[in-house]
């Protein structure tokens, strides 16, 4: 690590909403040429406090010191003035509008007062070519993939050319392939002396790509250390006050009788001939790389999309479901790994959240009778830990790993035969995901059947009793019982190990 002095040291700053004391007397100083990762539960205060960093409150308290000099960070554009640049986890590209009107947003060259449009280009290509990404500056944001929307994010901070970017949740829509290159572009920008602030709920990201850590817990700063002389599990246990030793315990099924059984599914373009089966108590995980299709057979599974060709049944009978609501009356549900968009509606309560595919099941003569659910769904908050245990309390006003759980709830309330799980920890703490990986373990052990999907190597192995593995919309095959280490699926996924007939 370079030692260029201290580009940030925010003293004694504190947050407080009504009724809660989000960041609390907070102490936290990066480093010119340093990768510093702040981490902690959902909840914990990290975006609180570097919100703070990026000017969104004018009230908080505490100072804020920018090299050696003090600011006031009362807005956005207070802190760009000073250097700051916050990549968000949500993406903040207007997407009507081209890569290159994204990334020079105020600032487009001028010429005789009109639009210099090959300057445009230029220039856009210029800050483009610093995160290695090569593609048309003219064209439409919503034309491009997400990891290519991530990389125009990063490209547009950095045209501001800032001396301090926050970098949040970067990596939580890419591959495994797209992170490494995420992170030898950041190696890139160390060496030139930016200091970067990097969040993120994978510890093993934190391990590869910083030199120092801080964790916060309950809106205070418990700990900073060199990333060297740490472990994972004692930033785990740091972060949640608790052991986290059973965070990937192997878990352990005891699977029964046949309960769905997929016969050459296809969706033309998606997926292709995909067959497999998963019996009662058994959790089926399913492993590829970004674009592999397993996203989309899910969809089609549960009656999002359309099928093309083959056949699903559940215990024995044929299901032909022409939407998800058709699922899942017959008993198979899907959480999506996208939470914001397609699961949750925030502006509605977490009971209605939560309560929101049994409407039918609660109501009488075209009435809904929210009453009759009332006893199901403290069972749920108590379950799923969902903080605070409010069912009045505002979705959009939760942490994401309760949001998360939330959305969780809302499927577990349905009593599913086969729940299908996307990416169901993507950008949750580790408490959350603990509480996550039990309720998958409980829904199994019931005698119910789980297919999840999963890019967490860890969780896909522990959690797993079988996995198969889909390469370019085609089920390649199960992995040997004995050959399920994270290493190995990973050799699977790129074509690399051999297989056995699922």
């Amino acid at each position: 690590m370079t030692d260029m002095g201290v580009a940030l040291r925010m003293e004694s700053v504190s947050k407080r909403y009504p009724g809660t004391l989000a960041v609390d007397d907070v102490d936290f100083a990066v480093r010119a040429g340093e990768v510093h990762a702040l981490i902690g539960e959902n909840g914990a205060g990290k975006s609180t406090l570097m919100n703070i960093l990026a000017g969104s409150f004018d009230d908080y308290t505490g100072r804020v010191f920018v090299g050696d000099r003090a600011v006031r960070l009362h807005s956005p554009a207070a802190a760009k003035a000073v250097g700051i640049e916050m990549i968000h986890q949500e993406l903040s590209l207007a997407a009507p509008l081209t890569v290159a009107e994204n990334i020079l947003a105020g600032r487009l060259p001028r010429r005789l007062g009109l639009l210099d449009r090959k300057a445009i280009g230029r220039e856009a290509a210029r800050w483009l070519g610093q995160v290695g990404l090569e593609v048309d500056p003219g064209i439409a944001v919503e034309e491009l993939p997400q990891h290519e929307a991530q990389l125009v994010e990063i490209a547009k901070a950095l045209a501001n050319r800032p001396c301090i970017l926050v970098m949040d949740e970067p990596t939580s829509a890419l591959s495994r392939e797209e992170v490494s290159r995420l992170f030898e572009i950041i190696r890139r920008l160390r060496r030139g002396g930016l200091a970067i602030v990097y969040i993120s709920h994978h510890l093993s990201e934190i391990f590869e790509i910083a030199d120092r850590v801080t964790v916060l817990r309950d809106g205070r700063r418990v700990a900073t250390e060199p990333i060297a002389d740490v472990t994972s599990v004692h930033l785990a246990e740091t972060m949640v006050g608790r052991s986290v030793a059973d965070l990937y315990a192997r878990r352990r099924g005891r699977a029964g009788a046949e309960k769905l059984r997929v016969t050459r599914l296809s969706r033309y373009g998606f997926f292709h001939d995909v067959s497999f089966t998963v019996r009662a108590g058994e959790v089926l995980g399913i492993a590829g790389l970004s674009g592999a299709g397993r996203s989309e057979l899910a969809r089609s599974l549960c009656g999002i999309d359309p099928v093309d060709a083959g056949r699903v049944c559940l215990d024995g009978r044929s299901v032909r479901a022409k939407n998800c609501r058709d699922a899942g009356r017959a008993g198979i549900v899907y959480l999506t790994e996208d939470r914001k968009h397609q699961g949750l509606a925030g502006r509605l309560t977490v009971g209605e959240n939560a309560l929101s595919a049994m409407i039918d099941r609660h109501s009488r003569f075209g009435l809904y009778l929210a009453g009759r659910a009332g006893g199901l769904l403290g069972r749920l908050i108590g379950s799923l830990e969902i903080h605070p245990p409010d069912p009045r309390r505002m979705t959009r006003t939760l942490s994401g790993g309760n949001q998360q759980k939330v959305l969780l709830a809302k499927w577990l309330a349905t009593a599913p035969e086969v729940l299908v799980l996307d990416e169901p920890t993507r950008g949750v703490d580790v408490g959350a995901k603990v509480v996550i990986h039990r309720a998958v373990a409980e829904l199994a052990d019931a005698g119910k059947s789980v297919v999840l999907i999963s890019s967490d190597l860890p969780e896909l192995v522990a959690l797993s009793d079988r996995i198969v593995v889909m390469r370019k919309g085609h089920l390649l095959g199960e992995m040997p019982p004995g050959e399920r280490s994270e290493s190995a699926v990973l050799l699977a996924v790129n074509g690399q190990a051999e297989l056995v007939a699922p």
